[in-house]
């Protein structure tokens, strides 16, 4: 079992999965977002590279308009 912090909420899963796996599962539209894993950022082309692991804090940020 594996605890991953996704901006303020927890979740646990069974297994280790990779950042896509993680926004499948959320749900989230990967149009306008970006991650960062502990403080560094994942580039769009390697989220189905990346492999969480426990205790991981994921920042999910999505670009809004504004003016």
């Amino acid at each position: 079992m594996i605890t991953i912090k996704v901006n303020q909420d927890k979740y646990q899963f069974s297994e280790i999965l990779a950042v896509e796996q993680l926004i499948r599962f959320l749900e989230i539209k990967t149009n306008g977002i970006a991650i960062a894993i502990n403080g560094s950022v994942v580039k769009k082309s390697d989220w189905s590279l990346r492999l969480l692991q426990n205790s991981d804090e994921v920042l999910i940020i999505k670009s809004t308009q504004g003016g």
